[in-house]
């Protein structure tokens, strides 16, 4: 018998929230998202790397891109960097702590693309 992991995440948070109820503490809302969603809006979403992180929000990087694509995403939203500036910030979620992308070369024209890390 396969369970659904969400209808388990959701009985959690209801016997959490009822035993918050019970102990007196402040009840854990039911609508707590379960994504890494979740965690990056809670992250600052100015600069360069705030913007990708809101791309990264948009599922716009579920499938890997190149940095002029990430751009021009950028540019759509209002937000205009300069190259060095986003590449800066696409090396930060790379790396650790952020470790929210990764990053890989093509090899057709050997650039770097950028996906979620999954």
């Amino acid at each position: 018998m396969k369970k659904d992991p969400q209808k388990i995440a959701a009985q959690i948070i209801e016997l959490v929230s009822e035993l918050a109820t019970l102990a007196g503490a402040p009840v854990v809302s039911r609508s707590a998202k379960l994504h890494k969603s979740a965690v990056i809006e809670k992250k600052d979403m100015s600069g360069a790397t705030g913007g990708i992180r809101s791309l990264v929000g948009e599922g716009k990087l579920d499938s890997p891109k190149q940095l002029p694509e990430i751009k021009e995403f950028l540019r759509q939203e209002g937000r205009h960097y300069s190259t060095p500036t986003i590449s800066m910030g696409l090396l930060n979620l790379v790396r650790p702590p952020e470790r929210l992308l990764t990053r890989f070369r093509d090899k057709g024209d050997k650039k770097w693309k950028y996906a979620i890390r999954k």
